[in-house]
Protein backbone atom coordinates (compact mmCIF):
# COMPACT_ATOMS: atom_id res chain seq x y z
CA UNK A 1 0.00 0.00 0.00
CA UNK A 2 1.53 3.66 -0.85
CA UNK A 3 2.20 6.18 1.76
CA UNK A 4 -0.43 8.80 0.87
CA UNK A 5 2.01 11.79 1.43
CA UNK A 6 -0.41 14.71 1.02
CA UNK A 7 -2.54 12.73 3.96
CA UNK A 8 0.87 12.57 5.85
CA UNK A 9 1.78 15.88 5.32
CA UNK A 10 -1.40 17.13 6.12
CA UNK A 11 -1.67 15.12 9.48
CA UNK A 12 1.93 16.08 10.71
CA UNK A 13 0.68 19.87 10.53
CA UNK A 14 -2.42 18.99 11.84
CA UNK A 15 -0.62 17.93 15.22
CA UNK A 16 2.08 20.86 15.36
CA UNK A 17 -0.37 23.21 15.22
CA UNK A 18 -2.11 21.35 18.50
CA UNK A 19 1.38 21.27 19.95
CA UNK A 20 1.50 25.09 19.37
CA UNK A 21 -2.03 25.27 21.12
CA UNK A 22 -1.13 23.35 23.97
CA UNK A 23 2.53 24.54 24.62
CA UNK A 24 3.19 28.29 24.81
CA UNK A 25 4.88 28.18 27.39
CA UNK A 26 7.51 25.61 25.88
CA UNK A 27 7.28 27.90 22.87
CA UNK A 28 8.27 31.01 24.64
CA UNK A 29 11.07 29.43 26.55
CA UNK A 30 12.29 28.10 22.65
CA UNK A 31 12.04 31.39 21.43
CA UNK A 32 14.13 33.59 23.95
CA UNK A 33 16.75 30.98 24.15
CA UNK A 34 18.87 33.32 21.84
CA UNK A 35 22.25 32.21 24.53
CA UNK A 36 21.94 28.63 23.63
CA UNK A 37 23.25 27.07 20.34
CA UNK A 38 20.47 26.27 18.62
CA UNK A 39 18.17 27.96 21.03
CA UNK A 40 18.49 24.47 23.06
CA UNK A 41 20.55 22.64 25.45
CA UNK A 42 21.34 20.03 22.84
CA UNK A 43 20.87 20.44 19.21
CA UNK A 44 19.58 16.97 18.48
CA UNK A 45 16.44 18.83 20.55
CA UNK A 46 15.95 20.63 17.19
CA UNK A 47 14.36 17.32 15.66
CA UNK A 48 11.76 16.99 17.58
CA UNK A 49 8.67 16.83 15.09
CA UNK A 50 6.81 19.76 16.93
CA UNK A 51 9.06 22.33 15.92
CA UNK A 52 10.12 22.76 19.55
CA UNK A 53 10.82 20.84 22.52
CA UNK A 54 9.06 20.84 25.61
CA UNK A 55 10.47 22.87 28.67
CA UNK A 56 10.22 21.02 31.58
CA UNK A 57 9.28 22.54 35.17
CA UNK A 58 9.30 19.47 37.05
CA UNK A 59 9.89 15.33 37.30
CA UNK A 60 9.27 13.07 39.92
CA UNK A 61 9.51 8.89 39.87
CA UNK A 62 8.13 8.46 36.04
CA UNK A 63 6.37 11.97 35.83
CA UNK A 64 7.48 15.25 33.90
CA UNK A 65 5.55 17.91 34.33
CA UNK A 66 5.98 20.84 31.30
CA UNK A 67 6.09 24.57 31.63
CA UNK A 68 2.47 24.88 30.45
CA UNK A 69 1.38 22.42 33.47
CA UNK A 70 0.86 19.38 31.07
CA UNK A 71 1.97 16.35 33.13
CA UNK A 72 3.36 13.37 31.28
CA UNK A 73 4.71 9.62 31.44
CA UNK A 74 8.09 9.75 30.53
CA UNK A 75 8.54 6.68 29.04
CA UNK A 76 12.13 7.54 27.64
CA UNK A 77 13.29 8.35 31.17
CA UNK A 78 17.12 8.48 29.95
CA UNK A 79 20.27 8.60 30.84
CA UNK A 80 20.34 8.60 34.41
CA UNK A 81 16.24 8.55 34.74
CA UNK A 82 15.51 5.18 33.21
CA UNK A 83 17.57 3.65 36.39
CA UNK A 84 15.53 5.06 39.22
CA UNK A 85 12.97 7.93 37.76
CA UNK A 86 13.39 11.25 38.29
CA UNK A 87 14.49 12.44 41.61
CA UNK A 88 14.22 8.98 43.86
CA UNK A 89 13.75 9.86 47.03
CA UNK A 90 16.95 8.12 48.25
CA UNK A 91 19.49 10.45 45.65
CA UNK A 92 17.49 13.43 46.72
CA UNK A 93 18.16 12.70 50.93
CA UNK A 94 21.76 11.72 49.75
CA UNK A 95 22.39 15.06 47.94
CA UNK A 96 20.61 17.08 50.60
CA UNK A 97 22.75 15.18 53.56
CA UNK A 98 26.04 16.14 51.21
CA UNK A 99 25.44 19.71 50.59
CA UNK A 100 23.52 20.62 53.98
CA UNK A 101 25.26 18.41 56.30
CA UNK A 102 29.11 17.54 55.40
CA UNK A 103 29.69 20.46 53.12
CA UNK A 104 32.39 20.54 49.93
CA UNK A 105 30.17 19.44 47.16
CA UNK A 106 32.87 21.34 44.78
CA UNK A 107 35.70 19.70 46.30
CA UNK A 108 37.34 16.19 46.63
CA UNK A 109 36.49 13.76 49.24
CA UNK A 110 37.38 10.62 50.67
CA UNK A 111 34.30 9.02 48.59
CA UNK A 112 35.56 10.50 45.16
CA UNK A 113 39.00 9.64 46.12
CA UNK A 114 38.18 6.21 47.27
CA UNK A 115 34.88 5.59 45.26
CA UNK A 116 36.69 6.85 42.01
CA UNK A 117 39.48 4.09 42.15
CA UNK A 118 37.45 1.68 42.52
CA UNK A 119 35.51 3.16 39.11
CA UNK A 120 38.84 3.53 37.56
CA UNK A 121 40.23 -0.06 38.11
CA UNK A 122 36.72 -1.13 37.07
CA UNK A 123 36.39 1.15 34.35
CA UNK A 124 40.10 -0.24 32.87
CA UNK A 125 39.45 -3.76 33.71
CA UNK A 126 36.81 -3.70 30.97
CA UNK A 127 38.54 -2.16 28.22
CA UNK A 128 41.45 -3.71 28.89
CA UNK A 129 43.45 -0.58 29.82
CA UNK A 130 46.02 -0.03 32.69
CA UNK A 131 46.12 3.12 34.24
CA UNK A 132 44.32 5.81 36.26
CA UNK A 133 41.38 7.42 35.24
CA UNK A 134 39.89 10.78 35.59
CA UNK A 135 36.33 11.21 36.55
CA UNK A 136 34.72 14.02 35.32
CA UNK A 137 31.45 16.19 36.88
CA UNK A 138 28.98 14.08 34.81
CA UNK A 139 29.76 10.77 36.04
CA UNK A 140 29.26 10.00 32.66
CA UNK A 141 32.41 10.24 30.80
CA UNK A 142 35.85 8.50 32.08
CA UNK A 143 39.07 9.35 31.11
CA UNK A 144 42.07 6.89 31.32
CA UNK A 145 45.53 7.59 31.72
Amino acid sequence: MPVDRMRLSSLIARERDVHRERTPGSRGAYEASDHLLGRVPMTWMNKWSGGYPLYLQAARGNRITDVDGHEYIDFALGDTGAMAGHSPAATVAAVERRIGELGGITTADALTIVGGGAVAQAAGAAIDVDGAATITATGFDITLN
